[in-house]
């Protein structure tokens, strides 16, 4: 079975993850007050795409996310955040990590 190679591996620390998914949670949350869009649609996959593949690793012994981006994936996640940015209004992050240390708990135990 040949597995396709990334175009990116991000590793992010605990705390920018979080606020990239916070960031994601945004765009969806607007399809309830706006309706559907084409962020919340890129929103939606990317959050589903990091929680399903993302997984909790040390890099350099520091706790990180480590998210495998495709095609034009990486583009999207810059858009978004650019546009998160310029909103205006700050929203504390939610913790996500945790979900994916259980990601990684569960390969451990395999």
């Amino acid at each position: 079975m040949t597995r396709n190679k990334p175009d990116v591996e991000l590793f992010m620390e605990q705390e920018w993850f979080n606020s990239l998914m916070t960031a994601l949670d945004y765009f969806i949350a607007s399809e309830n007050e706006i309706g559907k869009t084409v962020q919340s649609e890129w929103a939606t996959q990317l959050k589903e795409k990091i929680l399903k593949h993302g997984r909790a690793v040390d890099y350099e012994g520091v706790p990180n996310a480590s998210i495998y981006l495709f095609g034009v994936e990486p583009a999207l996640v810059i858009k978004l955040l650019a546009l998160y940015i310029n909103r205006g209004e700050e929203i504390p992050p939610t913790d996500y990590f945790p979900q994916l240390q259980k990601r990684r708990n569960k390969r451990a135990e395999q």
